[in-house]
């Protein structure tokens, strides 16, 4: 109370608490979007199934898909939100061909990587994996191949599988149909215990368009009732309380002076996350375990604000783009080659793709309906007589005869994603680089 008391009287401390709470909530607000339309409220045009129960997106992402930004489209998502307050949970990956990808990735409410299961990490043989929370400390059934612990209670299990091509969708139908999600006691064949009801909710705040909200640290507060205190931790978590940020509790201030300061303290952490994301040179620096990222909470809002739900390094590296060959900005009133020389294509032990999209970092609605130029099109993509590909990323088609090498960008300022799924040590050390954007002239 006494630190609470003398925090209130000093609009600079309240306002630099404000700011690294901004910056240390930012990905579990946001997570917080995505949890209530997916998980939460049933009657969200997001929602997939509720807690503990396995949805699917039957197909690639969409423009009409707002919920997660930079969305690939090489691998239609299921995801499994995990209630694990009352027991743990068991996730089933049925097997798989030994040519397509499919990833189990874990992760907390702090959007922390828990674990995966993918080829690399268990081959294509799938099997029967424990979820369960920190602190856990039960028999594990024979048949589990792998337990993960999360520090938070809730937890998400977040399913990609490849899509080779549009045939090709009843095959990743009937995979998507194996992901299962059960109790422990359910596994055992048990009766479940029933979890304790989830709090009432409160409004989800879209941070794209408001990164500034009164309602954020309302999010924050019902947020961290599923994130028990870490150890490391105690000291910060004081403080957020100091200020009124009390898991379970409303957040609310009336004085105009209070209020003034909340809002400058965010204001300096968005400043601060928007420094960072420009020094930001791969994703390999922005998404991992905890291990990995540490402290280092503005990577990891940083993370979430250009991408939530990124992979590890391990798993999955971008390779660019954020400017073109000339070091400008990407202008689709501008034509662009990118050229895959012969021989050069990425070196990956799954697939990789290029990926357009607009200055909000959703899918860019074109005429050919075509977001993405992925390894799966190679034998479809046009090749000069030396046998290199000529990409051709601009607003306007580059004529019938080149369209099957046309990614269709809008015709304002866009972005670009070339993602290596599984990337070899040539990707991962910087011997492969990814081709230049070349505007032509």
């Amino acid at each position: 109370m006494q630190a609470a008391l003398a925090v209130a009287s000093d609009p600079a401390a309240m306002r630099e608490i404000a700011r690294s709470a901004y910056v240390w909530g930012y990905p579990t607000v946001d997570l917080y979007n995505i949890l209530h339309g997916q998980a939460l409220d049933p009657h969200s045009p997001e929602f997939k199934a509720p807690l503990n129960h396995v949805g699917h997106v039957r197909d690639v992402a969409s423009p009409d898909d707002q919920a997660v930004i930079a969305p690939n489209v090489d691998t239609p998502y299921s995801y499994a939100w995990l209630d694990l307050r009352a027991e743990p949970v068991v996730v089933t990956v049925p097997p798989f061909e030994a040519d397509r990808y499919v990833s189990l990735q874990l992760l907390d409410l702090y959007t922390w990587i828990i674990g995966y299961v993918t080829p690399r990490t268990n081959g294509h043989v799938g099997g029967d994996f424990l979820i369960a929370a920190s602190g856990w400390s039960g028999d594990v059934p024979t048949g589990i191949r792998e337990v993960f612990y999360s520090p938070t209670t809730l937890a998400l299990a977040f399913f990609r599988t490849q899509l080779m091509n549009a045939s090709d969708l009843p095959a990743v139908h009937a995979l998507q149909d194996g992901y299962r999600v059960q109790t422990l006691s359910a596994y055992r064949g048990r009766v479940s215990p029933v979890p304790a009801p989830i709090p009432p909710l409160v409004a989800p705040v879209n941070l794209r368009r408001h990164p500034i909200s009164s309602g954020y640290f309302r999010v924050l507060g019902w947020m961290q009732q599923f994130m028990p205190v870490l150890r490391e931790e105690v000291d910060l978590r004081r403080s957020f309380e100091a200020i009124g940020i009390v898991p379970g509790r409303v957040f609310s201030t009336s004085d105009a002076a209070d209020a003034e300061a909340m809002l400058s303290g965010m204001r300096d952490g968005l400043e601060e996350m928007n420094k960072r994301a420009r020094r930001v040179r791969s994703s390999a620096e922005l998404f991992g375990t905890r291990e990995f990222l540490g402290n280092d909470y503005t990577t990891r809002a940083v993370g979430a604000m250009l991408g939530i739900l990124g992979n590890a390094a391990e798993e999955f590296l971008g390779v660019g783009y954020v400017a073109d060959a000339n070091g400008g900005a990407f202008d689709g009133r501008k034509r662009y080659i990118l050229r895959l020389e012969a021989g050069q294509l990425p070196p990956v032990d799954a697939f990789w793709s290029i990926t357009a999209y607009t200055p909000q970092r959703l899918l860019y609605a074109n005429p050919l309906k075509r977001y993405v130029i992925n390894s799966p099109m190679l034998a479809i993509l046009e090749r000069d007589p030396d046998g290199s590909i000529a990409l051709y990323i601009q607003h306007e088609s580059p004529g019938h005869e080149h369209e099957s090498n046309w990614l269709p960008v809008p015709a304002t300022a866009f972005g670009l994603t070339f993602r290596t799924y599984l990337p070899r040590d040539a990707i991962r050390n910087g011997d492969w680089r990814a081709p230049p954007v070349v505007p032509e002239p």
